[in-house]
């Protein structure tokens, strides 16, 4: 049977990475060869004991012969859970942070002029959001009518993710296996690429975006879990907060509105003014606490309520070619295309790089030129 030399440095790599080590494979994988001997020397191995570690680790068996330790991409300085404890970068989290890593450098070289196109001011978290919110929308080419007529949360996200794009940020729509993370971006030669998990609902995808905007625009991005662990956090969870409803629209759409203090008709209230406005309840009601429309001890009560009543995260199913779309984004899609039009990559680099197979990108452009075609409309 044919043998392979696996490289002791890259295997030996690749288990820190994941904070994993022989004993975590011992037991789990039955192989012919002794796992402590090919991470210390390397190793000459069957054929079908590299085919395990391949699959064990997700990748490529070819990945794990390469003669030198895997260096992952930058993870910027955020990196926990749901729960705000300080954890290792998850497995999967390292494969999702790999394809981002691996589109960025992509888009680098195939498409170097489209860069990050920036407000005409520099962010920081010491900057008044009141201040900051009205020049983002409208940089972004959003105001209050517009966001009030989209007609559902749906056409609500591909709305805001389409004005980031616009301004040159990647937007990737992906499930998360690890469910402790719900989106990350990374930035790097002035190309950014934000990542959010299909797991959740579209509005909580749509404040996933701006929050990682504002880690692009505050050029701090990295892995973060949407909760106030750092100013930095907080700063954009604000940002998110106040740029999806900004006080303009909460003035002009709520004038002399006041809740009724009876918790079951404000709940309702609630519900409607969320799908009004495409915005979830919790951001609404930390708004509406934030102005003073919502007191502290509804606010409680309300929340306590929302969260107890939460449903099952939405999945990513559907249309196979939307999905695919959405996994790399319309503008990197499309970017993809220009490139295959120009003669700079061939259908075969088309395909890996759209992650569909060869014979599916005839029908992944016209898929997207139609999706491209019903946005405009």
């Amino acid at each position: 049977m044919a043998k392979v030399t696996v490289s002791s440095a890259r295997l030996k790599s690749m288990l820190a990475n994941r904070n994993k080590n022989v004993k975590d494979l011992e037991g789990t994988l039955k192989m012919s060869v002794d796992l402590s001997v090919i991470t210390t020397e390397d190793t000459e191995i069957e054929f079908s004991d590299i085919e395990t570690l391949a699959k064990y680790f997700k990748k490529p068996w070819s990945y794990i012969l390469i003669d030198e330790v895997e260096t992952l991409p930058n993870k910027g300085q955020d990196n926990r859970t749901h729960s705000n404890q300080q954890v290792p970068v998850s497995a999967d989290i390292i494969d999702e942070l790999q394809v981002a890593n691996f589109m960025l450098d992509t888009a680098i070289e195939l498409f170097p002029d489209d860069k990050i196109k920036r407000p005409n001011f520099t962010l920081d978290t010491s900057m008044e959001l009141s201040d900051v919110v009205t020049r983002i929308r409208s940089f972004l080419g959003i105001n209050v009518t517009t966001q009030l007529a989209t007609k559902d949360e749906y056409e609500a996200l591909r709305m805001w993710a389409e004005s980031i794009q616009a301004k040159g940020v990647y937007v990737s729509q992906r499930r998360l296996e690890d469910d402790t993370i719900r989106a990350f971006s990374l930035t790097k030669n002035n190309h950014a690429i934000m990542v959010v998990d299909t797991k959740d609902t579209p509005y909580a995808r749509i404040f996933s975006i701006l929050h990682e905007y504002c880690h692009i625009l505050l050029k701090t991005a990295g892995i973060c879990d949407l909760n106030e662990h750092s100013t930095i956090e907080h700063y954009c969870n604000e940002f998110a907060a106040k740029v999806l409803l900004p006080d303009e629209l909460l003035r002009r759409e709520l004038e002399g509105f006041n809740f009724s203090g009876n918790i079951d008709e404000d709940e309702e209230v609630i519900k409607d003014l969320s799908h009004r406005f495409r915005v979830s309840q919790a951001v609404l009601m930390i708004r509406l606490n934030g102005v003073g429309m919502l007191l502290d001890k509804s606010y409680s009560i309300l929340e306590t309520r929302r969260r107890t009543r939460k449903g099952k995260k939405q999945t990513s199913g559907g249309n196979y070619y939307r999905t695919k779309i959405n996994a790399v984004g319309k503008k990197y899609a499309q970017n993809v295309f220009g490139a295959l039009s120009e003669g700079a990559i061939g259908r075969t680099d088309a395909s890996v790089l759209l992650g569909v197979g060869e014979y599916s990108v005839d029908r992944f452009k016209t898929e997207l030129l139609n999706t491209s075609s019903r946005t405009a409309k």
